[in-house]
């Protein structure tokens, strides 16, 4: 590990009870941890409980081997900024403005920005991608832009931990793998420490150093591949109607399979969606079945009767099942 930034010791956290005890892990300079588990596992609660806004019911939380225990916000929040999942109003701000409030715990409210404050604002928006939006009003942007004003704002306070809850909860998968993607980048230039809480696994999973998973008010931290393989993550995180698929790294639903037909693919993208279209309607792929499609060459057939289309197909192959 890095050298170490902030340490968790038998941390109990929760309300009247504990959410989740026996807490402990220990997180160096420069990584990107992934937290994640069922909704009320206790991920925004921990985040709260670091962050402050939420007492600890036992334990300890240590950065660079200073308890935080008796810090005030104001302390925190020169070591700690956040990203929520969206602001709850929009204030009526340029992208700059908005980003400048990052300055705030440094400053009286009132104080003009210095030369160096204005050149570390520039600099973020230039690091997140959205230096041509700096005069643009933030009601005026799209939520991933937003979401990025958001980040940038964090790196202006410059801290060297930065914790994020949810922060792509609202946005298209487009804009996902865009935050995604630029908090992977943001922790490798920057230096910073980044802790994602997040239900999008399989994004966190291709970016973490470290994952974080809380299960029935249980802690596990580790590699992540193997937490993931040692906990059954993907399992768990599936219902009795949903499944992960490993082969196509998604969750699907579980259709009761009521037909077969044989399938002859050919790796292509017309294969993906042909398979696509059998599982939803409720066909099991089996060698069993007298009805054969193959698929070659972007040319489709059932039966060694070519089709133009996959509805074609499939309106023909519901009628000889």
């Amino acid at each position: 590990m890095t050298d170490e930034l902030l340490k968790i010791e038998n941390l109990s956290v929760g309300y009247s009870k504990p959410v989740c005890s026996q807490i402990n892990a220990a997180v160096g300079k420069g990584e990107l941890i992934g937290l994640t588990g069922k909704n009320g596992s206790g991920k925004s609660t921990l985040i709260r409980s670091i962050l402050g806004l939420q007492p600890i019911l036992s334990g300890h939380i240590k950065f660079l081997s200073e308890d935080m225990g008796n810090w005030d916000l104001t302390k925190r929040s020169h070591k700690i900024s956040v990203v929520f999942s969206r602001l709850s109003q929009l204030p009526a701000l340029t992208v700059f403005d908005l980003a400048a409030l990052g300055r705030l715990p440094y400053s009286n409210g009132f104080s003009k920005l210095k030369p160096t404050e204005i050149e570390l604002i520039d600099e973020s928006l230039e690091k997140v991608g959205i230096a041509d939006l700096k005069y643009r009003f933030v009601n005026k942007l799209s939520d991933g832009q937003l979401q990025m004003v958001m980040i940038a704002r964090a790196l202006v306070q410059d801290t060297d931990l930065i914790i994020m809850d949810e922060p792509t909860s609202h946005l298209d998968i487009e804009n996902q793998f865009k935050i995604f993607e630029l908090i992977y980048k943001l922790s490798k230039e920057t230096h910073k420490t980044f802790i994602v809480a997040t239900h999008q696994i399989e994004l966190i999973l291709q970016n973490a150093s470290r994952l974080w998973w809380i299960d029935n008010g249980s802690f596990y931290e580790g590699f992540p591949e193997q937490l993931a393989y040692e906990q059954q993550i993907y399992e768990k995180l599936a219902q009795k109607r949903i499944r992960f698929d490993y082969e196509t790294g998604s969750f699907q639903f579980q259709h009761p399979k009521t037909k077969k037909v044989q399938l002859s693919g050919d790796g292509s993208d017309l294969a993906y969606w042909v398979k696509h279209a059998l599982e939803r309607n409720g066909f099991e792929i089996s060698d069993e079945s007298q009805n054969r499609i193959e698929i070659e060459n972007q040319t489709v057939s059932l039966n060694n009767t070519s089709y133009q289309s996959i509805g074609e197909l499939m309106k023909n192959l519901n009628n000889e099942n």
